[in-house]
Parts: structure tokens; sequence; C-alpha cells
């Protein structure tokens, strides 16, 4: 029996061994791409980290609501142009109105300089383009939300099953880390249009219907 060989055999495992890592090196390449976009999201950046405790909880989840406002699109007759502030609104959460205010009510999204505001359910959309509910609002939420549909308010939310009451944004806490979910729905309601960028790092993202 004869055995057949190629005289370059040899050089041509080695340029397929030489394309099977370079293929395994981009994938590789890509999931430490991924990892580092995540955990900016998971942790503010030394920009945004707030003082004078920028591990805690609530340091964290007020610069995720500073970061949310670079990847959300507001219809043009909701965000004006110039200088016009940015009004986040918070209900049921005084800690988190004074979380944002200590750490990013003196920052700007462009040129628009950004305004903290605590409300009550009677005036939590008046003038806000962003607003939070805390657990303290959880009970409010479902009659808030067509409203804010309406006026095309991002609401963001820290609770559970927060997007079936029509959350845009709800914070969660996952092994310690805080990440973030999606409504589609909720966010095509109210004309808002959310980055594919804060799309690809969030927890989950429920498609519109």
């Amino acid at each position: 029996m004869h055995v057949v060989t190629f005289g370059n055999e040899p050089a041509v495992r080695g340029v397929c061994d030489s394309q099977r890592a370079r293929s395994w090196l981009i994938v590789a390449w890509c999931f430490v791409g991924y990892l580092l976009v995540l955990a900016a999201w998971s942790a503010p950046s030394p920009s945004d980290a707030p003082d004078p405790s920028p591990e805690s909880e609530q340091a964290i989840k007020a610069a995720f609501l500073y970061k949310f406002l670079s990847y959300v699109e507001w219809p043009p007759a909701v965000l004006r142009g110039g200088s016009s502030p940015i009004v986040l609104g918070v209900l049921g959460d005084d800690d988190m109105a004074s979380q944002l205010r200590a750490s990013v009510g003196k920052r700007r999204i462009g040129q628009h300089p950004i305004e903290v505001r605590r409300v009550t359910e009677g005036n939590a959309l008046d003038g806000v383009q962003l607003l939070f509910v805390g657990a303290g609002g959880t009970a409010a939420l479902a009659r808030l939300a067509p409203q804010a549909q309406r006026r095309s308010v991002l609401v963001v939310t820290d609770f559970d099953h927060a997007l079936e009451e029509g959350s845009v944004i709800n914070l969660v806490v996952v092994d310690n880390r805080v990440r973030f979910e999606v409504s589609l729905e909720s966010a095509e309601r109210s004309n808002l249009k959310l980055s594919s960028r804060m799309l690809a790092v969030a927890l989950w993202v429920r498609p519109a219907r």
C-alpha cells in the first residue's frame, strides 16, 4: 500500500493553523472589548465618579442616570436647543435626589446643564425630561406611565417588575453589580430613541410588540 503525500502538506497545515489562531484571537479581542464596555456601564468612570463614596450602590446608580442622558434622544420639542436644562425629577427616593445633586447636579450634557428636582406624583412630569421613580413611588408608576409616554419623559425605576408597569429603564443589582433592563415597547410609546450602544450592555431588553 502506498501512502500519498504532498510536498507542501506541512506548509498547508501551518497556514490553516495560523488562520485558526487569528480567528480565535479576533474572537478573544471582541469578547474583551464587550467586557470593557460592560464594566464601564457597571461602575462610574473616574470623571463620573460621585464623591465622597464612589463605590456605594446609590452613587453608582446616580452615575448610571447621568450616563443614560447621553444615550437617549428626545423629540426636538421636548429637549430644546441652546442651554435649556435637562431636568431630572426624583419621586419616592429622597436619598437618590440628594446623591444626584451632589454627584451630577453641576455637570452638563453638551450645552445643557442638569437640574435635579424632588417631585410629588402631582407635579412629577412638569418640565421633566427624566423621571426617576424609587421604591417609595411604586404605587404611582402605573398612573404616571401613560402620561409620561405622551410627554416623552424617560422613566427610570429601581424596583422589581417596573418594566411591566411602563418604565423604560429599570435598575437592578445582580451579583453585587448595578445593571439595567430596558423596555423597547415603552421607549417607542414615549417616542424616545435609545442608543444601540446602551442596549448592547443591558442585562435584558424587552422587545417591542
